[in-house]
């Protein structure tokens, strides 16, 4: 059954996972508002302890507080660093207070942070320490290379939201094939599914349909790529709305001007900007179609997102998003750049599409991508990687 497995054991100990994030906010001023802006974090260790785990998570901060929240406990550790991540950076206080736990399992946020796994590897030589890819580059001097790859070596696994997205580090040799990577997803979404009608009445928004676009206005997302795909795809889908919802925005001058330039495109184009995110909810359960034109994602957020309110994605086919829509079978990929195929699918889409769609992509969510789901996968995970036993 396809949501199914993880590490229960209700008649074995628990296994104790510490998960660590080495990156310091100097921005931050108390742990309540970190854990409320890194969501991520905390919907990870969530997922972890509802699948069956004893959760620590080791924070680097400004300064000592201890916490638990919904059963998981939280040590932020006073080892703030000027250059936190360089080869300079020893993280000797969030090492010993993960060490201190007595993990059966480590997993660390971040391949930047190779070299801190490594120095906390050497304290804990028996556990299994884990990677996990968070849009992270192999570096690109020699010597850094040299320095990252032995750090790489010393840990027992890593992890990437889709395994192809290892291939450029291996192609790098920066990790050697036979080493264990693992598909886990960086993180979830806690939005709700809400009637169609409903949130059309809280945000006013109207279209037969309603497409939506939520991310950057970059070379990356592509979002013109994506307007003249909304443009084909009008000759069959008249009455269709677009949405887009952004917070950087680089390219904005180039999409003012295709606008301008195309004014019946533009009668049916809503630039909403930047949006708080707790107002994204409604948006999003006002649309049908997601829209994306990204060349590369190491997971794809807004794409989660719109799955858990049950809206369509019509995306790019890259290995994260062909991963999040199990190869298409929940949406709709198309080939970068592909301005007809985009508005094929589109419009493919729309003629499939029913009132039971979003509920269809909300089981999809919740079976693949909710915060419970990725728990179970990553203990799963955990499972396969050589231990002591629980004590």
């Amino acid at each position: 059954m396809c949501c199914g497995g993880g590490w229960r054991g209700e008649k074995s100990p628990q296994m104790r996972i510490v998960t660590v994030n080495y990156y310091y906010d100097r921005h931050m001023a108390s742990p309540d508002e970190l854990l409320d802006r890194y969501a991520t974090l905390v919907d990870w260790a969530n997922g972890l302890k509802n699948a069956g785990g004893q959760v620590t998570v080791v924070q680097r901060f400004s300064r000592e507080k201890s916490m638990e929240l919904d059963g998981v406990s939280y040590l932020f550790v006073a080892d703030a660093a000027v250059r936190f991540g360089s080869i300079l950076d020893r993280a000797d206080r969030v090492n010993a207070a993960a060490a201190k736990a007595q993990p059966d399992i480590a997993h660390v946020h971040g391949l930047m942070f190779a070299r801190q796994a490594q120095r906390l590897k050497r304290s804990i030589p028996n556990t299994p320490v884990m990677l996990q890819d968070h849009a992270d580059a192999p570096p690109v001097r020699p010597w850094a290379r040299m320095g990252m790859r032995a750090a790489l070596q010393s840990c027992s696994a890593l992890s990437f939201s889709a395994r192809s997205l290892a291939q450029p580090w291996i192609d790098a040799a920066m990790i050697d094939k036979q080493m264990p990577v693992f598909e886990l997803m960086e993180g979830s979404s806690r939005f709700r599914l809400q009637r169609r009608d409903t949130a059309r009445t809280v945000t006013g928004y109207s279209g037969d349909p309603i497409c939506l676009w939520v991310g950057r206005l970059n070379d990356n997302k592509d979002p013109l790529t994506v307007l003249r795909g909304f443009d084909a795809a009008l000759t069959a889908l008249p009455n269709a709305r677009l949405l887009m919802a952004y917070s950087e925005a680089d390219l904005l001058p180039d999409v003012h001007a295709w606008l301008a330039a195309n004014p019946n495109a533009a009668s049916h184009v809503t630039l909403l900007g930047r949006v708080p995110h707790a107002e994204l909810e409604a948006i999003y359960n006002s649309a049908d179609f997601f829209l994306l034109g990204s060349h590369h994602e190491s997971a794809g957020y807004a794409v989660i997102e719109a799955m858990s309110c049950g809206v369509v994605p019509v995306v790019t086919a890259i290995p994260s998003f062909e991963r999040l829509l199990d190869g298409g079978r929940c949406g709709a990929l198309w080939p970068v750049e592909d301005v007809t195929a985009m508005a094929d699918a589109l419009v493919d889409c729309a003629t499939r599409w029913t009132p039971s769609t979003p509920q269809t992509i909300r089981a999809h969510f919740d079976c693949y991508w909710g915060i419970d789901a990725i728990g179970r996968s990553a203990m799963a995970a955990y499972a396969t990687l050589e231990r002591p036993a629980i004590a």
